[in-house]
């Protein structure tokens, strides 16, 4: 008996069928053969290869596992073996975490099972050894809810921001040796911390990177860190779309 129409005269029909059959092929377990194994490019191969100093100071107790989300997220907006990607914790160091990997799926794996120690907020030690590490970064990206530790001594004489940029300047001059610009993010809200923000935008604005603030009341961090991928990155060129990201009104 004829079918009652013909698949290849029928659109529909063609998609469905061509759904249905990677759905059966996908039921099945991959083998070499099939060309679907995949093969992850060495991290010094890839093109963009970001080191991500996540803030997991004591102040962040609570924002932690919403940071790891976003830092997640912002993994799955990345193009699979075009982009590695590493993450040094500001308190707990961790090896494996800070080894730059193309294969990202594990990255968010090894995130995810990697505790947060707690501690003080060393941003400008651990970018230093960030800076040190291989395969060198192409880009950073920061995010902090509050005050870096200061490396300089302090000095009473001195206005704290002053002191606090002598330690920005430094790592603006590593960073433009690398040619590596770095984008910050301030998480928190702009009430006591005007002088945290002007520093991030200081060290943005200092390495050709992209500044934005996250005001938890106002943006989710899980959806909204994923800006900073290398493939939605280009729309933060635009000053409106930077300002619907902060204000929440972008998702």
């Amino acid at each position: 008996m004829a079918p009652p129409f013909n698949i290849s005269k029928n659109p529909a029909a063609a998609k469905a069928a061509a759904l249905q059959a990677a759905r059966e092929k996908a039921a099945s377990a991959p083998t070499a053969a099939d060309g679907v194994l995949q093969k992850w490019s060495s991290p010094a191969e890839a093109k963009d290869r970001i080191r991500i100093l996540f803030d997991d100071s004591g102040s962040m107790s609570s924002q932690i596992a919403a940071a790891k989300e976003g830092v997640t997220e912002f993994f799955r907006n990345c193009i699979p073996n075009q982009t590695a990607v590493a993450v040094h914790m500001l308190c707990m160091r961790s090896e494996k975490l800070e080894a730059l990997n193309s294969n990202l799926i594990e990255a968010a794996a090894v995130l995810k099972d990697t505790p947060a120690r707690l501690g003080n907020t060393p941003l400008f030690r651990t970018f230093r050894e960030a800076a040190s590490a291989e395969p060198i970064a192409t880009r950073f990206v920061l995010f902090t809810d509050g005050e870096p530790d200061h490396e300089e001594p302090y000095n009473w004489q001195e206005p704290e921001q002053i002191l606090c940029n002598k330690d920005a300047d430094k790592l603006i001059a590593r960073a433009k040796e690398l040619s590596a610009p770095v984008d910050t993010v301030f998480y928190g809200p702009e009430q006591y911390h005007e002088d945290n923000i002007k520093l991030l935008k200081y060290i943005a604005d200092g390495t050709g990177g992209y500044f934005l603030h996250f005001d938890p009341k106002k943006v989710n961090f899980r959806t909204a860190f994923k800006y900073l991928a290398p493939v939605n990155r280009f729309m933060l060129a635009s000053e409106s779309v930077r300002k619907e990201i902060e204000s929440g009104a972008r998702s």
